[in-house]
């Protein structure tokens, strides 16, 4: 059934006089409050601890640009057709899927499911741990937020982010439960298996009161600003429209056949 009546909202309102958001006017907000913690703001209705938004800062830095990766290259596909550079932007966010971007979504869906049955004392943290990890290996998956392809010893933005997070008191029972899981897997796979960037921003936003459905946000949000750059790039130092040369491409379809009569 289609929603019926008016639109309702508390997050922000405008006006002749001002916009207004969560209650604060945007013009006292601006000069005053970082990005960081007007989105903290805006998504948790208050405005954050220092050490919060110190935090989350760093995590918006942390994934700001990871140079030719799927999102890129469709960015500067995109970009290198003459497509405005809004259109190249969105087009690489519309990469992050469930393959590519989802994982901290994912982990955090779980995280949330088990610290409520952690919390009603039905699951121990162990349990849950040992649980969460037989839920995707059950699904012949992996467990998202865990291990790097490039740092097979350990995501080193990780430990960074950690040390800033347990500085400014962010640390919370969702990041002790994702480092439970990363004991659990170290033990069933019998190597270790440390939390990546996916893991850490999970955990993390978790800590801060985020969502779990706004924590893939997380990894696009500030990774816009970047493509933005890609793109602009692209416009300038590259000359054409981007595609893949016949050489790399190798065709195992039927071989040129007449088409015959009709």
């Amino acid at each position: 059934m289609a929603t019926k009546g008016r639109w309702k909202t508390a997050l922000a309102y405008g006006d002749d006089d001002s916009v207004v958001i969560r209650g604060y006017s945007l013009g006292e907000l601006v000069g005053k409050v970082s990005f960081a913690e007007a989105f903290l703001l805006l998504a948790l209705g208050e405005l954050p601890p220092p050490g919060h938004a110190r935090t989350f800062e760093a995590m918006l830095v942390s994934v700001l640009d990871h140079g030719i990766v799927p999102s890129s290259i469709v960015t500067r596909y995109l970009a290198s057709t003459g497509t405005p550079i809004q259109a190249a932007v969105a087009g690489g966010i519309l990469s992050f899927g469930d393959t590519y971007g989802g994982a901290c979504q994912q982990l955090a869906e779980r995280l949330v499911h088990h610290r409520q049955l952690i919390a009603q004392g039905t699951q121990t943290e162990d349990a849950a741990a040992q649980a969460i990890v037989r839920h995707f290996f059950g699904r012949g998956e992996k467990v998202p937020g865990y291990g790097h392809a490039l740092h097979p010893e350990g995501d080193p933005r990780v430990p960074r982010l950690y040390a800033i997070a347990d500085k400014n008191g962010v640390t919370g029972d969702y990041s002790r439960l994702a480092q439970a899981v990363e004991a659990e897997l170290g033990r069933v796979k019998k190597r270790s298996l440390p939390m990546n960037q996916d893991g850490a921003l999970a955990a993390l936003g978790l800590d801060m009161g985020l969502d779990w459905q706004i924590v893939r946000a997380l990894a696009f949000i500030p990774r816009s600003a970047g493509l933005a750059v890609h793109a602009v790039e692209e416009m300038k130092r590259e000359a054409g429209w981007r595609h893949v040369p016949n050489d790399e491409i190798d065709y195992d379809g039927p071989p040129l056949r007449p088409l015959g009569r009709r």
